[in-house]
């Protein structure tokens, strides 16, 4: 039924063509006894997606992907036990064997659209009320007991790893962009230096990873939009909580700093955005796994500013 994929670039090609899929996603509805009629391509993303009869999503894993199968198929059920939190509910899951195996899971389908696209039609209150809703949820999550995960690293040692990886990448990250001064870019891994050894010992928590503006559903009732779903944890990982701002406030929140004060307080009241905040925000965007291309969207989307110090660098990404 599918092709046998060898790299990525063969399966760009082929990963939301819905004819190449067909046969695929209706021998998976038939396993698991779900009637299927019309068949769409999902949001594209990195393994393909498929709705169903506007009722059920299929997800079929790329073949690089194996441990995003393990890690949602696991979270998924993790996070539906959680009262009132806006996941979708994996109803099934299994390998569909071809010429190779192809993990998957079905989960319902959940109306919405992507805050990215119906953000300019919501008034300020509204959005400062759906980011004090996202900030609730994300309480929510990061309170799950890291005992219960098996699919990830739970350990401080994993954590201080992941890290150390980062650190020694993001010189050459940033200088694959081409956006920063050259001699900027070598001031990166002392100020991440100061830093580490309390970042290194942070409390750790379940993270979402990967809070944008693709990834929170948003639904219009009586003029008022909501939260309808937060999708994708395949980016899952556990690391202390200001990990999880640099998508949320990049992706989620559009760099909007009154949304970032409403998700902040129903987060957590008593956390300030003080100096200290910014700090460490700042040296978590260098470390985050896509934090040199960040860096370059956000820059390029306001015009390439020719920035002179790592001050004035924060004071661009982080002031909003």
């Amino acid at each position: 039924m599918l092709p046998v994929i060898h790299t990525w670039e063969e399966w760009g090609r082929v990963f939301t063509n819905v004819s190449q899929w067909e046969a695929a996603v209706r021998e998976i509805c038939r396993r698991e006894a779900i009637p299927v009629n019309d068949i769409e391509a999902g949001f594209p993303g990195t393994n393909a997606v498929f709705v169903v009869d506007q009722a059920y999503v299929v997800k079929i894993y790329a073949p690089f992907c194996r441990e995003d199968f393990e890690l949602e198929r696991e979270l998924y059920s993790l996070l539906a036990s959680i009262g009132n939190f806006p996941v979708p509910h994996l109803m099934a899951q299994g390998i569909l064997e071809d010429h190779i195996d192809w993990p998957y899971i079905v989960m319902n389908f959940i109306p919405g659209q992507p805050i990215a696209e119906v953000r300019a039609q919501i008034p300020k209150q509204n959005l400062n009320k759906i980011a004090g809703t996202l900030g609730r949820a994300v309480r929510q999550l990061h309170k799950i007991p890291l005992d219960v995960i098996t699919s990830l690293d739970t350990s401080l040692e994993g954590w201080q790893k992941f890290l150390q990886q980062q650190r020694d990448k993001v010189v050459v990250a940033n200088q694959q962009q081409h956006v920063l001064p050259p001699e900027l870019i070598v001031e990166i891994p002392a100020f991440l230096d100061a830093c580490l050894p309390e970042l290194s010992t942070s409390p750790l928590v379940l993270l979402n990873g990967d809070l944008t503006q693709d990834h929170v559903l948003l639904v219009q009732n009586t003029n008022q939009w909501r939260i309808s779903g937060l999708i994708d944890f395949a980016d899952s990982l556990i690391g202390p909580r200001e990990y999880e701002w640099i998508a949320l406030w990049f992706g989620a929140l559009d760099r909007n700093f009154d949304e970032l004060q409403c998700f902040m307080h129903q987060y957590d009241p008593a956390l300030s955005l003080d100096e200290a905040f910014f700090q460490r925000a700042m040296a978590f965007t260098f470390l985050h796994e896509f934090g040199a291309e960040i860096i370059a969207w956000v820059l390029g989307r306001i015009g390439n500013p020719e920035i002179t110090s790592l001050a004035e660098l924060g004071a661009v990404l982080w002031e909003g």
